[in-house]
């Protein structure tokens, strides 16, 4: 014996195909917001690499600018340095002088006194021997 199945109504079948295409519309706006979605971020990320690309230049820049200005850096503080010892040179020499400057100022003071007695005693000779002459 075989069952019959009853034929499906008019109502029925209309209900499945709006059934049936509802369900493949929402497969189709799915399958649609998966395919944007994807794009955008593909999109993204190109414009992520884009960037990347963009700060590494301004990196390598940056660092080259930094290189220079420490190499800049390091040949001004020799500079300084060598300023600053030749300036120490400068004072210890001034200090040196000026206490050459001090003996030599001592010497001629005690030369000036030496020359004052060896005067005196001359002009004491000279009138010792003006006695001795008219004296004699």
């Amino acid at each position: 014996m075989i069952v019959s199945m009853p034929l499906l109504k008019f109502k029925d079948k209309i209900t499945i195909f709006f059934v049936v295409i509802l369900v493949l519309g929402s497969i189709y706006f799915y399958l649609n917001h998966l395919q944007q979605s994807y794009d955008s971020v593909q999109w993204s990320g190109e414009r992520c690499l884009s960037e990347l690309t963009s700060i590494k230049y301004q990196l390598n820049v940056v660092t080259e600018y930094k290189n220079r200005i420490d190499k800049l850096l390091t040949e001004t503080q020799k500079a300084h340095d060598m300023e600053k010892e030749r300036f120490k040179d400068i004072m210890d020499s001034c200090v040196a002088m000026k206490q050459q400057s001090t003996i030599c100022q001592s010497q001629f003071e005690d030369l000036q006194i030496e020359c004052k007695k060896v005067r005196e005693d001359y002009n004491k000779a000279i009138k010792e021997l003006e006695k001795l002459k008219s004296a004699g």
